[in-house]
């Protein structure tokens, strides 16, 4: 029998339909080819993502692992509204698959961006990615504030800013160069701090090893060879003269409260003998933290210490400090624990005797300290670090530096402190600590960027004036003054610009060159900009740290 071709197309259709029979069959549908090579699992920010920081990194995530050597800034760009590509780095994480665009200056606000992934980018299989973009929209600027700066209001006196060379062993003049100089690439630190190691005493004879401190005195000598003051911490007593004959833990023997006098006094003269003169001798450092906790002096997290009570402080201030030949500093206070030094403050007998009253910022904020000020003492902040924001790491942040910033900032406004002592200033892999100014390389971190905002351009004998102190939420703002220059830091730590007016009282300022610090620049000199009319408008670039200088 002769079948048309359309019968023969109907028959065949039907029994395709009838494949599979009833409920318990299935129904072929169209697949579609599955995409061959790696693909991008995630970004950021995300796509059509609004209010993003300018202060940002635009990364991708991707389904496998990709060539790093096909990833650059040619292959993975970033372009503004318009077309015009930013420059910038490009680094990739192998532990995640994700490949990160780090623009060289931030982005600016209000403004949309595309982010590309070009098509010659390939997995570690050769597989090339298909073409991939996406677009995100940068939060628009924050609001204007007006910070007034009255160079009429004198406030406290600046002694400096410095550091501790505590347990850093002989330093190389390079270190002590970058430190302590105040060229481009330099913090310009002026005060350094000295431990005084526990050297052996000899009670009858009344004199110590002297052997003991020569190393850190000749970091000291240094320093102060290139301008810095010096001053020296004990972070205990000798053994001897210990409660539990150790260096960790225990307290002062009251037998040996005139001895310990003389001890600090034979470190002030050897120190003379070597060509270091003595700023100050402090009696203790951080009379209230016991490291050892309460596993005792053996214990692995213990440390050279000696604990005190206010009282006792006071009785040692009153009887015995009186043989000591440059100023007493004290009680360094782990807390700056003012419950340390009233008794000594409040004591006829000892109050006279006491030149800086200094403190740590443990667990504590910067305050104004009103007893010592009424009786017209220095107030200084002797050691503080800053914990790094992405944990105890070994790379620091321009987060890390606004807090440090901050910090100073606080120590300086609220304190009205005449100094400012920052704890190591070298980074150490021996140590573990990442937290410091400068890198074995003398390279500066961000942390020192941040205080070299201040230490480089508001030298000793400078005073610092009134300011507004917060124009916009988020900034802040401080001013000094000495030898014939006027000096306004300005952070702002918002993910936005901020336009903020400086109006200029009791002063003739015609024109200020700032120095910033951002994501990518360390202290960089700008434009000099006008003062008009004894004001000037500036944006604060987001999370950043501005030093205007005439």
């Amino acid at each position: 029998m002769r079948v048309s071709l359309a019968a023969t197309v109907a028959m065949v259709m039907m029994l395709m339909a009838g494949c599979g029979g009833g409920s318990g069959g299935s129904t072929s549908t169209s697949s579609t080819p599955t995409q061959k090579g790696p693909t991008v699992s995630s970004t950021s920010p995300t796509s059509d993502a609004t209010g993003v920081a300018v202060v940002t990194q635009v990364s991708a995530t991707f389904s496998t692992a990709m060539s790093a050597t096909t990833l650059d800034a040619s292959t993975f760009t970033v372009t503004a509204a318009g077309g015009k590509a930013l420059t910038g780095k490009v680094s990739y994480n192998s532990s995640t698959n994700t490949a990160t665009f780090t623009p060289s200056t931030n982005l600016t606000s209000n403004t949309t961006y595309t982010a590309t992934l070009s098509s010659t980018i390939q997995s570690t299989a050769g597989d090339a990615l298909a073409s991939y973009s996406w677009s995100f929209t940068t939060a628009s600027a924050g609001p204007a504030g007006t910070a007034t700066v009255n160079f009429g209001n004198q406030g406290q006196v600046i002694r400096g800013f410095g550091g501790s060379e505590a347990w850093s062993g002989p330093m190389p003049q390079s270190q002590i160069s970058t430190l302590y100089g105040t060229g481009s690439t330099d913090l310009g630190l002026t005060i350094m701090r000295l431990r005084i190691a526990p050297a052996t005493w000899d009670a009858t004879a009344k004199t110590a090893d002297t052997s003991a401190w020569t190393t850190e005195l000749d970091n000291g000598l240094a320093a102060q060879q290139m301008g810095a003051i010096v001053f020296a911490s004990p972070w205990t007593p000798p053994p001897s003269m210990k409660s539990d004959n150790s260096v960790n833990e225990g307290s002062l023997n009251t037998s040996s409260y005139s001895d310990y006098a003389a001890y600090l006094e034979d470190y002030v003269n050897y120190a003379s003998s070597l060509g270091v003169n003595l700023y100050a001798i402090s009696m203790q450092n951080e009379p209230d933290w016991n490291p050892c906790g309460t596993g005792g002096p053996t214990a692995s997290s213990c440390y050279e210490s000696c604990l005190w009570t206010g009282q006792q402080m006071d009785t040692w201030v009153a009887n015995d400090s009186s043989v000591l030949t440059t100023r007493l500093m004290m009680p360094e206070s782990f807390y700056f624990a003012s419950s340390m030094s009233d008794p000594s403050l409040n004591d006829p007998n000892a109050v006279n005797k006491i030149s800086i009253i200094g403190g740590h910022l443990y667990g504590s904020k910067p305050y104004y300290y009103t007893l010592a000020e009424s009786l017209n003492k220095d107030v200084w902040m002797t050691e503080h670090t800053i914990n790094l924001a992405s944990g105890e790491t070994t790379t620091q942040s321009m987060t890390d530096a606004l807090a440090e910033a901050k910090d100073i900032h606080d120590s300086m406004t609220v304190g009205q402190y005449n100094a400012y002592v920052y704890w190591w200033m070298v980074n150490s892999s021996s140590l573990s600590y990442y937290n410091g100014l400068i890198d074995p390389a003398n390279g500066m971190t961000d942390i020192g960027a941040a205080l070299a905002q201040f230490s480089r351009f508001v030298r000793p004998g400078y005073h610092r004036y009134d300011a507004t102190a917060s124009p916009v939420s988020g900034v802040y703002v401080s001013a000094y003054g000495g030898n014939g220059h006027e000096v306004i830091v300005a952070i702002n730590t918002n993910i936005a610009d901020n336009p903020v007016t400086f109006a200029i009282q009791n002063q003739s300022v015609s024109s200020v060159t700032p120095y910033q610090t951002m994501a990518g620049a360390m202290v960089a000199q700008q434009a000099a900009v006008t003062v008009s009319g004894n004001q000037f408008a500036y944006t604060l670039p987001a999370q950043s740290i501005t030093t205007f200088v005439q």
